[in-house]
């Protein structure tokens, strides 16, 4: 995405709300200001930015007049020092710093005068060591850096407390950048394949998971191929010569168990699985005493009917095996049954879940005795595709790859969306610090991450220039993505930005989120602003923003295709059908060109602001 329309945006959003900031004070810094009232005892009311404060001045002065302060003292009482004698009124910003500069006894390098005259416009406070660490940082900027975009981050770092420094400033303006994550994470793919010298291990690991990035639905797609074998090995109708090259592929990757046959295909296991899974009902089936059988059998058919990822037809189809008296095999064709219906909803219901967040696919492998845990799911996922792509052997292999794939296509989804975003970041591991602090259960995954893989790269020395620029890139992107990140009061922000790829098809999404939470901890979603700044790889540069008010939604979508006017007219009733069963109702959707957005913003005389006490939202 350009810059310049993201810019145009988002300047809009808030500039509002920036004028109503309020100015802090800190001794040493400068400020500018007007004389409103005089009090006695050298005390006057002086305008500084938006505020009106009480000071006590070293010197009297007269009322109207503007001069540059310094503050001598901001506790208990405000007292200002003057810098410069009475502005002249309708001084030029050039005019003013020349004044300032010349006052403060500061070079007037072009560095230094782009830095004054950026925070006299901005109205902020500025001290002489500021100004000094500024114009350095803008003597160093690289060639790809604007002064403008320099000073834009500069003032970002100061707002934040963080040091002045030139590897914080590229971090930051990183951050800030809407160019996506695809570019600099197949630049780092690239070097890392170039290499020669980098441990086996360390370099394979870091492949692998930027391979997952790159393709975060692997996993329904290999859950659908699954199922698709498993149909097929089930059939008795299908000719020998398909099923059994297939039963042995699975048998020698360790898909199938040794036991498995072309008469019983998936035999009953005594392995393990997740708890509440398909495999680990069946198995406390098997192990229940005399006993316990009846208790047991009920317990399976209660959980088999409140099954949402099954279908009516597939849920009778097992409760009318599961009868209270024994019969021969009968948990052998209840484990048969159980595996060709989470076989056929792996391909009908991809992204489904059930109460305990397990899809169709996870219950299938527990079934096979491979779902001891989500990485032994995973696992056996991972062998399934790699078998698929590889197998020369068997064209029903290669045809059932294609016919995932389309599956997985058709059934792209809010569900699909929410699945692939939450492995692109768990495997790019923005959160990994907060989880090492926090001593999460999941630390031992944290070694299975970008972030802390490419922390473990630029601690070796030894390697090329090339690969460390590569790492540090990606690195800095994510560090700044964090930074800017943050909660002040009641008002949170989270910035972030997802690679996505949906099967040859790629999207760079950067989201930001503004939101203010309520006393319980929870954002307040009768309020919202949400903001969707996409390239997409036909539609190409679009911004999606959702405005909330007292749940009613309001949504204009930014593009230069003047066609989509008709295309969102179409899924109107669709879309105020799916907010009307959340609670919220939709007034309309708007469609506008980026140069009619850049027309407005023009004509507009006032910024825009929001209702405060809503929840600011930008994605």
């Amino acid at each position: 995405m350009t810059s310049t329309s993201f810019s145009t945006i988002q300047s809009q959003l808030t500039s509002g709300v920036t004028s109503q900031s309020q100015t802090p004070m800190k001794e040493g810094q400068v400020i500018h200001g007007t004389i409103r009232k005089l009090y006695p005892n050298q005390t006057a009311e002086v305008q500084i930015g938006n505020q009106k404060v009480i000071a006590k001045l070293e010197t009297p002065l007269k009322a109207g007049d503007s001069h540059f302060f310094q503050v001598e003292k901001s506790a208990p009482e405000l007292q200002l020092k003057v810098v410069t004698g009475p502005l002249t009124q309708g001084n030029t910003l050039v005019q003013q710093g020349q004044q300032l500069l010349q006052a403060m006894n500061l070079p007037k390098t072009t560095e230094m005068q782009a830095a004054i005259q950026f925070f006299l416009k901005q109205q902020l406070p500025v001290s002489k060591d500021t100004l000094i660490q500024v114009e350095q940082l803008l003597k160093q900027l690289p060639k790809d850096m604007t002064m403008k975009a320099a000073l834009e981050t500069i003032q970002k770092i100061i707002d934040m407390k963080l040091p002045l420094t030139t590897s914080m400033l590229q971090t930051v303006l990183s951050g800030k950048s809407t160019d996506g994550l695809h570019n600099i994470l197949q630049n780092l793919q690239f070097q890392l394949q170039q290499d020669q010298t980098l441990a086996p291990a360390l370099k394979n690991n870091m492949l692998q998971n930027l391979q997952k990035i790159a393709e975060p639905f692997n996993g329904p797609v290999a859950g659908a191929i699954l199922g698709k074998q498993i149909e097929i090995l089930q059939n008795q109708q299908q000719p020998i010569s398909t099923r059994l090259p297939m039963l042995q592929i699975l048998k020698d990757s360790s898909v199938l168990p040794a036991t498995a046959s072309l008469a019983n295909p998936t035999p009953l296991t005594n392995q393990q699985s997740i708890v509440n899974s398909a495999g680990d009902l069946l198995l406390k089936l098997i192990q229940a005493a005399p006993t316990e059988k009846g208790t047991a059998l009920e317990q399976f058919r209660n959980w088999v009917i409140q099954q949402p990822t099954l279908t009516t037809n597939q849920k009778s189809e097992v409760i009318a095996l599961l009868k209270s008296d024994s019969q021969p095999n009968q948990l052998q064709v209840v484990n048969n049954v159980l595996t060709k219906v989470f076989a056929e909803q792996s391909q009908q219901a991809i992204f489904s879940k059930d109460m305990n967040g397990l899809t169709p696919k996870d219950h299938l492998v527990s079934l096979l005795g491979k779902g001891a845990s989500v990485e032994s799911i995973t696992q056996t996922l991972q062998q399934i595709t790699e078998i698929s792509k590889n197998s020369t052997s068997s064209n029903v292999l290669t045809q059932t790859l294609v016919q995932a794939e389309q599956q997985v296509m058709q059934q792209l989804d809010g569900k699909a969306f929410e699945h692939a975003m939450k492995e692109v970041l768990k495997s790019l591991g923005f959160g990994y610090e907060a989880k090492l602090g926090a001593n999460s259960d999941e630390i031992r995954q944290l070694a299975t991450q970008l972030k802390p893989q490419i922390v473990e790269l630029l601690q070796n020395q030894t390697i090329s220039s090339a690969i460390r620029e590569s790492a540090e890139t990606v690195l800095g992107r994510m560090n700044g993505l964090q930074i800017l990140s943050n909660e002040n009061g009641p008002q949170h922000q989270l910035l972030m930005q997802v690679p996505l790829e949906f099967l040859g098809k790629k999207m760079d999404a950067t989201l930001e989120w503004n939101g203010r939470m309520k006393e319980d901890g929870k954002i307040d979603s009768e309020f919202a602003r949400i903001m969707f700044y996409l390239q997409l790889d036909t539609l190409e540069e679009t911004v999606v923003d959702m405005q909330v008010q007292n749940r009613v939604v309001s949504i204009t979508l930014y593009n230069n295709d003047t066609q989509l006017v008709s295309f969102a007219d179409k899924f109107k009733e669709t879309l105020k059908a799916g907010l009307s069963s959340v609670g919220y109702q939709l007034s309309g959707v708007f469609v506008k060109t980026f140069e009619e957005q850049k027309m407005t913003s023009v004509l507009k005389s006032k910024p825009k602001t929001f209702d405060t006490q809503g929840v600011d939202i930008r994605i």
